[in-house]
């Protein structure tokens, strides 16, 4: 296993490179939130570690790293596991994740797939309706259908219907144009790998930009539990999104709450492996 002193200068770096803060700054009493460190940074970090020294830290791991000493006490007294391989559909390496990027990327060439095919079926359809169009009208003037002058239609003799009586409808109640809008919750992934990441994100209509909102998790037959990662409203909106991952399997539920507004999204399903 590395010894501190190999640890210490990679970690450094890595710590510089998320978060931009000062190298001299990152000594090991430091606190990572001190440095800006966040719940998200602190996760990307802990995988670059394992990337650099070929091995894995635990969700419960990485949630005990609150110093700089603990991310190099981490690495240095690990046990020496491997990252769980997650497994992606659709890419040419069998062995690849999908990263958050990637799928993002995906939607728009889907979306401009999409508008040229709407626009050529438009443009289609619009030639043929001409053509049918001058067709319908030179058949009409080869036959002189138009200028025939045709009798008019008798009108029917039989007699109108006594009206019924109705009775009148009771006007529905319009819906309350005051009603503030519910939080929202969408998930990227319902299936995923061990140590795989997918995205939350929705809305908080009725929050400002900077509140900060907490991820839950439930396990079957237990109940709601913070997950060791925050996020914040990104703009006026509401607008949120977030990244997460976890080693623990079976089904786990998950949600996004506003403790102090007492808002919660629903809650969304994610098997894990």
């Amino acid at each position: 296993m590395p010894s501190a002193d190999d640890v210490r200068p990679v970690l450094t770096d890595i710590i510089v490179s998320v978060v931009g803060c000062d190298p001299e700054d990152v000594e090991d009493q430091a606190r990572l939130k001190a440095l800006g460190v966040d719940s998200l940074a602190v996760v990307e970090i802990a995988d670059e570690l394992g990337r650099r020294f070929d091995l894995y830290l635990e969700d419960d791991t990485v949630n005990e790293l609150h110093t700089v000493g603990d991310a190099i006490s981490a690495v240095v007294h690990h046990a020496g596991s491997a990252a769980p391989a997650p497994v992606a559909a659709g890419f040419a390496d069998a062995g690849a994740t999908p990263t958050p990027t990637q799928r993002i990327s995906a939607d728009p060439e889907r979306r401009r797939a999409l508008r040229r095919f709407a626009g050529w079926f438009a443009v289609t359809g619009a030639a043929v309706g001409i053509v049918l169009g001058l067709g319908g009208a030179a058949l009409v003037s080869a036959t002189g259908l138009g200028s025939t002058d045709l009798p008019p239609i008798a009108q029917p003799t039989t007699p109108a219907p006594t009206p019924t009586p109705t009775e009148t409808a009771t006007p529905e109640p319009e819906p309350d144009s005051t009603a503030e809008p519910d939080p929202t919750l969408v998930i990227s992934d319902t299936q995923v790998s061990p140590g795989q990441r997918f995205a939350l994100e929705g809305r908080f209509p009725t929050l400002d930009r900077g509140v900060e909102l907490q991820v839950q998790v439930r396990d079957k037959g237990e109940d709601w539990d913070d997950f060791p990662v925050t996020t914040k409203v990104r703009d006026g909106s509401g607008k949120y999104r977030t990244e997460i991952y976890t080693s623990r399997t079976g089904e786990r539920d998950f949600r996004v709450v506003q403790k102090d507004a007492n808002l919660e999204t629903p809650s969304v399903t994610v098997q894990i492996g």
